[in-house]
C-alpha cells in the first residue's frame, strides 16, 4: 500500500488488534461505555471519529504525531529496514512476520519495541541517502571499539569539529547498530544552532526555541576496510568523520592521505560489455548503452548514447563502426562515467524487456544503492569480474565467488 497522508487513512489501514488497543490506552483516548475492540472497518472509522473529537487538544496532538511517526517504515526500504534491525532476536522477528502490512509491521515496532524501531530507522536513513554516500577505502580491517571511553572520545571529537566550524554541536548522541548483512552502522546525532519557530502547542501559538538535529552516518565493513559516509558539508566534514571513526573506534590514526575516496578505471568497458556469469544467471542481453569520455589533452569532453533504435548495440561498436580510426576509445580517450545495461526476457504476458541500468563514474559514484540487496550484490559481483570493482572496494567480497544461477529473475518476481 502506499503511505498514508494523515493519521485517519493510518487508522482505517490498521487493524484493530491488542497493538492498536495498548497504543490508544496508553495515550488514554476516551471509549465509549461498553466499547468492544472488535477488527473492523465500523470499528476504525469509530475510532478516527473519537480521536477527532478527543476533548483535550494536546493528549490528541500526542497520538496523531504518534501515528504519523510510525509510518516513517511503512514502505519496502522500511520493511528491509525493520528485517535488519530484529535479524538476531528471533522473538521480535516472528512478530514482524506475523503482522499484515508493512504498515502494520511498522507500527507493531514502535509500539512494543522503540528501540528496535530507532535502530530500524537509522538503518533506513543510510539506505534512504545513499545516493549522498561517500565511499572511503581506510585501508583498516579492525573490529569496533564499543568500550564507554572509545564512544566517548569518538563524540568528543565530532562536537570540538563542529564547535570550531559553526559554533554548534554542543551534544552529540552515538549510536553503534550491527546490520543484518555484517556490516556495522554508527548513527550520530549533533545538535545544531537554536531556532525560534512559530508553532501551536496544544491550541496555544508561540515561538518555540529549539534546535535542529545533525544527523550523519558511517557504515563500515570489517571484511574490507571501507567505510560509507553521509554527512552535510563538503569533503572536510566526510574527512572528520572517517578520521575521527578510525582513531576512537578502530584505535588507528588515520589521515587524510591515507582515507582514500575510490578511483575506477572503466577501460575494460572500451571494447563493449562481456559478462559470461551474466548470461548463466538469466540476463538476455548486456550493453554499453552510454559514455562520457575526456581528451588524452582534457580539453574536450565527449557524450554518446546509444539511441533506442540501436537494437541493443554498444555504444562502443558504434563509435567503432562510424569513426573508425578516429574512435576517441582507440585514440586513449579516459572513460569518465558510463551506463551499463543488462536485459531479462519479458515477462510472461509482455514484450518489452526489464532492463537494469548500472550507473558509474570513474570517481567512484555508483547507483548500486537504489537496487535491494541481492541485485546490488550481483551488480556488483560484475563489475568485480570486469576489474572496475576490486574486492577490498565493496562490503562482503566473499558472496561475490558464489553461484547466481537463476538469480536475476527471482530478483523481480
Amino acid at each position: 500500500m502506499s503511505k498514508p497522508q494523515n493519521y485517519a487513512d493510518i487508522l482505517l489501514n490498521l487493524p484493530v488488534d491488542d497493538t492498536l488497543k495498548t497504543f490508544l490506552e496508553r495515550h488514554a483516548l476516551p471509549l465509549p461505555e461498553g466499547w468492544s475492540w472488535v477488527d473492523s472497518m465500523q470499528t476504525s472509522r469509530s475510532l478516527v471519529r473519537l480521536v477527532q473529537s478527543h476533548p483535550n487538544t494536546a493528549m490528541r496532538d500526542r497520538i496523531v504525531a504518534g501515528l504519523h511517526a510510525s509510518t516513517l517504515l511503512a514502505h519496502p526500504l522500511g520493511k528491509q529496514a525493520m528485517f535488519q534491525a530484529t535479524h538476531d532476536r528471533p522473538t521480535e522477528l516472528v512478530g514482524l512476520i506475523a503482522c499484515k502490512s508493512d504498515l502494520h509491521r511498522a507500527f507493531w515496532l514502535y509500539v512494543h519495541h522503540p528501540a528496535l524501531f530507532e535502530a530500524a530507522a537509522e538503518i533506513e536513513y543510510l539506505d534512504n541517502h545513499g545516493q549522498q554516500a561517500q565511499q572511503h577505502d581506510l585501508g583498516v580491517r579492525r573490529a569496533i571499539k564499543r568500550d564507554e571511553a572509545a564512544v566517548a572520545a569518538f563524540s568528543e571529537a565530532i562536537k570540538g569539529f563542529y564547535q570550531r566550524e559553526l559554533g554548534c554541536g554542543e551534544v552529540c548522541v552515538v549510536n553503534v547498530l550491527e546490520r543484518a548483512r555484517g556490516t556495522q552502522l554508527i548513527s550520530i546525532h549533533a545538535k545544531d544552532l537554536a531556532t525560534a519557530r512559530l508553532e501551536f502547542e496544544g491550541s496555544q501559538l508561540q515561538r518555540r526555541v529549539g534546535s535542529p538535529n545533525i544527523h550523519m552516518v558511517l557504515e563500515y565493513a570489517q571484511a574490507t576496510g571501507v567505510a560509507r559516509t553521509i554527512i552535510r558539508g563538503g569533503a572536510k566534514y566526510h574527512t572528520m568523520l572517517c578520521e575521527a571513526f578510525a582513531k576512537h573506534l578502530l584505535g588507528v590514526d588515520a589521515d587524510a592521505q591515507r582515507i582514500e575516496s575510490p578511483r575506477l578505471d572503466l577501460s575494460a568497458i572500451r571494447t563493449g560489455l562481456h559478462i559470461p556469469q551474466a548470461i548463466e544467471d538469466g540476463f538476455v542481453g548486456m550493453q554499453v548503452k552510454s559514455l562520457i569520455v575526456l581528451s588524452d589533452c582534457g580539453q574536450l569532453k565527449l557524450e554518446c548514447t546509444a539511441s533506442s533504435v540501436s537494437d541493443q548495440q554498444c555504444v562502443t561498436d558504434l563509435l567503432s563502426d562510424y569513426f573508425g580510426i578516429d574512435n576517441p576509445l582507440s585514440r586513449g580517450w579516459t572513460i569518465q562515467a558510463a551506463v551499463l545495461n543488462f536485459y531479462l526476457a519479458p515477462a510472461q504476458g509482455r514484450h518489452r524487456c526489464t532492463v537494469v541500468s548500472v550507473e558509474i563514474t570513474s570517481k567512484g559514484r555508483l547507483n548500486l544503492h537504489k537496487f535491494d540487496e541481492k541485485l546490488r550484490a550481483q551488480m556488483e559481483s560484475y563489475l568485480v569480474q570486469l576489474g572496475i570493482l576490486k574486492d577490498k572496494q565493496v562490503f562482503e567480497p566473499d558472496r561475490h565467488a558464489a553461484p547466481r544461477k537463476e538469480l536475476s529473475r527471482n530478483l523481480f518476481e
